[in-house]
């Protein structure tokens, strides 16, 4: 029976990730003209792999040439592992292997590049685990309660820390909490807030989810020191890379890329895909690529797109 509402509440958060990535274009600032990068280059690559399942949640490493993400893995795809792939797609490998149960998801770097966090469901709950990028010294992180679900979310500044969310088994009641060594410190606690995450100046951002059914939230500013909130309704990405957001707007066959700052002014159009759908959509820091992964209907592949060019990788094929 918990395996099965496991796997419920994984396709309910998985569900949940691809509403949050269709944004509506502010009307004022964006319109829908076909970009030059709309005649992209997608460059697949014939490799050999162990894969061939669903690849989601892509993460740059912030010190290296190389994305995390996590593939389902097994004859039933009952299970899932954290992969690390080059930004050519030409060489991956399983890092998570040690955590030998449970379906491992969301993979983030640590800002040394060193250590890649996780969230693992199993049957009782999920639980936040680390292990290093050679996929050795398997640590659990912190623990609010033994049978309830805990969701990493980000690093603070120097890897000494990290934020994550937790709600318990009887209900998804979400707060945001945030962890160091022994202790763990909870921040919220109106039992609707998610995905705290950590700017590269040192301010930190949650989700107050308005509507569970149709995942409508607000980004946040959140003061640690007072425990006090900001809305900020104009943020509309959901994740943020430094001191950016990037927004996700789908037209009638394509999806367009929109820089944010982090008072949620349109920057600039970053380029776009000729696909809908994606989900987990990511900027590495030197905003140079954007990686994301396909819908499960285009294959759900990782793949990586050069800001410069338009050019579009396949670093997983399925």
């Amino acid at each position: 029976m918990g395996e099965i509402k496991n796997k419920l509440i994984l396709v309910f958060f998985i569900g949940l990730m691809a509403m949050s990535c269709l944004q509506n274009p502010k009307q004022d600032k964006q319109n829908n003209q076909p970009s030059e990068k709309a005649t992209t280059e997608i460059e697949e690559k014939e490799k050999d792999t162990i894969k061939g399942t669903p690849d989601l949640g892509p993460h740059f490493n912030p010190k290296g040439n190389e994305i995390a993400y996590y593939s389902y893995v097994g004859k039933d795809q009952s299970a899932s592992r954290i992969f690390i792939s080059n930004l050519n797609g030409n060489t991956t490998r399983e890092v998570s292997a040690l955590d030998s149960i449970g379906f491992h998801t969301e993979p983030k770097w640590s800002p040394d590049g060193k250590r890649i966090a996780y969230t693992n469901f199993l049957e009782e709950g999920a639980r936040i685990m680390c292990i290093t990028s050679n996929g050795e010294e398997l640590t659990k992180l912190a623990t609010v309660s033994e049978d309830g679900f805990h969701m990493f979310s980000s690093w603070d500044l120097d890897g000494e820390g990290y934020y994550f969310f937790h709600w318990p088994k009887e209900a998804f009641t979400p707060d945001a909490y945030y962890a160091k060594g022994e202790k763990v410190e909870r921040l919220t606690e109106n039992g609707r807030t998610n995905r705290p995450q950590m700017t590269k100046s040192g301010a930190l951002y949650v989700n107050r989810i308005d509507d569970l059914e149709n995942y409508i939230a607000t980004k946040q500013l959140f003061n640690k020191k007072t425990k006090s909130t900001k809305d900020m309704p104009e943020l509309e990405a959901e994740f943020i890379t430094g001191d950016h957001a990037l927004k996700t707007v789908a037209d009638e066959n394509s999806t367009i890329f929109i820089l944010e700052d982090l008072q949620g002014n349109d920057l600039k159009e970053l380029g776009r895909v000729p696909y809908k759908g994606i989900m987990f959509t990511v900027l590495d820091e030197a905003l140079k690529y954007i990686a994301y992964n396909t819908s499960f209907e285009d294959g759900a592949e990782i793949h990586l797109m050069e800001v410069a060019t338009g050019k579009i990788t396949k670093l997983t094929q399925n």
